[in-house]
């Protein structure tokens, strides 16, 4: 199987500031993320045609893709990506004007020259406990008053998973007239490996309450966890379980 996701050869500037623990950590990060999605993927699909317009399966929409590896196009006016996909040249042919780099763990994103797009750095860790709900606001204000100028937007953290994901489906949720569980499903139909983590999921929860009067989302036990999670991630859960007991059952047998 394909993997949906990929490190694109790094721009020079770029690949010679990151330390080689770095570059190590983000590799695998996609492999886990690829394992996983593949894994999900499977499991969602066993069941043959009988499932064949489930919800949970996913289908990616071409309309919805660029021409650079590794950058999803969420609207006419917003991408969204990893680190290792921001190429000043293709930001220029996307016609990028605003780059949100939420990542502070690595260097400031290389920004084209010729465009000298707008630049805001979130300083804002992949961790449950941050509060990224503090910077929803500002972000989605931001990359809609881009919008209306006629502009277009990127968001990006090291893989364009969690804390670049979360910041989109924020703005989905504030300016583009989707609830989170709406907003969820058409980022991921997009972008398979997208995944907040539990503390940002609860934050985009409360955001929509706050945003739309109610939650689309519901929170749900998942005993190998011993812990809540959304009940819109339950299925992936699930398969990620299965992934691993299947993957330490294989490692007994070597």
């Amino acid at each position: 199987m394909q993997e949906l996701i990929t490190i694109p050869k790094m721009p020079e500037k770029l690949a010679a500031r990151l330390t080689t623990a770095t570059q190590k950590k983000l590799r695998n990060i996609v492999d886990d993320i690829n394992n996983i999605s593949k894994a999900v993927l499977s499991d969602n699909c066993d069941d043959g045609a009988a499932v064949a317009n489930r919800e949970c399966q996913i289908q990616v929409k071409t309309e919805n893709q660029t021409p650079y590896p590794g950058i999803s196009r969420l609207t006419p006016s917003l991408y969204l990506c990893g680190a290792a996909a921001v190429v000043p040249a293709h930001l220029d042919k996307l016609g990028v004007s605003c780059v949100v780099n939420v990542a502070p763990e690595l260097p400031d994103t290389p920004l084209s020259s010729v465009s000298n797009p707008l630049y805001l750095r979130i300083n804002a860790q992949d961790r449950a406990g941050v509060n990224l709900a503090a910077y929803f606001d500002e972000v989605a204000d931001l990359i809609e008053e881009v919008r209306l100028s006629g502009g277009c937007s990127l968001v990006h953290c090291v893989a364009g998973v969690s804390r670049s994901a979360s910041l989109c489906l924020a703005y989905l949720i504030k300016y583009g007239g989707m609830s989170l569980r709406e907003a969820y499903l058409h980022v991921q139909s997009i972008r398979p490996q997208v995944r907040p983590n539990s503390g940002f999921f609860l934050q985009l929860r409360q955001y929509e309450q706050e945003m739309r009067g109610s939650c689309s989302v519901e929170m749900v036990y998942f005993a190998s966890l011993d812990k809540e999670i959304p009940d819109i991630l339950e299925p992936e859960y699930r398969a990620m379980e299965d992934f691993y007991q299947r993957y330490r059952s294989s490692l007994k047998k070597r």
